[in-house]
């Protein structure tokens, strides 16, 4: 069997605390599976290819390579996605989705929890930010 902690799974080998078998965040007593796979549908390959790239691969990573990061980075939207329904369903009807359902979800992963509230951040700042410039803009400052 190949050797733990390179990246490969070993059977018999423990996930860590709330990680699903793909690799997202998930409820434990929950794992969702993709309904669809869309074959040759490459979601967000420009996009992995230069994050790949900024992290340390070849400026022009294997496809392969990028077709599975596509694939594990759908799966991990979907699987939190339907987390978040099945979490507002549980609030009660007529509850929508939240950024605090994300942040729930999260939370035990603390790289993914405060990134997630440092993004926050920025959106408020950046909406007030507009606000501001369009009440300059508008001539509506005194």
């Amino acid at each position: 069997y190949p050797q733990a902690g390179r990246g490969v799974a070993v059977p018999g080998a423990a996930m860590p605390a709330g990680v699903g078998a793909g690799g997202g965040v998930l409820p434990r007593q929950q794992e969702f599976v993709r309904e669809k796979k869309m074959p040759g549908k490459k979601v967000f390959a420009r996009d992995l290819e230069n994050m790949m790239y900024g992290f340390g691969d070849h400026e022009s990573p294997l496809q392969e390579s990028v077709e599975v990061m596509d694939d594990i980075v759908c799966d991990f939207i979907s699987n939190l996605s339907k987390s978040m329904v099945a979490l507002s369903e549980k609030r009660g009807k007529g509850a929508k989705m939240s950024t605090e359902d994300v942040l729930f979800l999260v939370r035990k992963h603390p790289k993914m929890y405060f990134r997630a509230k440092e993004l926050l951040k920025k959106e408020k700042e950046i909406a007030q930010a507009r606000r501001t410039h369009s009440e300059k803009g508008m001539g509506l400052d005194a």
